[in-house]
C-alpha cells in the first residue's frame, strides 16, 4: 500500500526555511526519498510524492513526537500532513 501527498512548491519551501530545527527536516528527507523520476525537490509547480506504507508511518511517528503540530508551518500545510498522517492504517 502506498500513500500520496501532494506540495507545492511554496509549502516545499516551507520545509527548507525550517530545516533541522524541527522534525519536518526528517520528514523532508523521507520524502526526498519517494521523489518521482526526473523531479526534483526544488522545481516549480506541485509535486506528488507517492510514499510506500513503511515510509508513511516514519513520517507519521515523526508528527507524533510533536503531537502533530507541525511548528513553524502555515496551518493550511499542517492540515494537509495531518490529513496524511490520520489516513495511514
Amino acid at each position: 500500500m502506498s500513500y500520496q501527498l501532494t506540495l507545492t512548491q511554496a509549502e516545499r519551501k516551507a520545509f527548507d526555511w525550517v530545516g533541522d530545527r524541527y522534525n519536518s527536516g526528517q520528514v523532508q528527507r523521507l520524502l526526498e526519498k519517494c521523489l518521482p523520476k526526473n523531479s526534483e525537490w526544488s522545481q516549480a509547480g506541485d509535486i506528488t510524492f507517492n510514499l510506500a506504507e513503511h515510509i508513511a508511518w516514519e513520517v507519521r511517528d515523526l508528527a507524533e513526537q510533536e503531537n502533530f503540530q507541525w511548528p513553524c508551518f502555515a496551518a493550511t500545510l499542517a492540515t494537509k500532513l495531518n490529513g496524511l498522517c490520520f489516513k495511514i492504517v
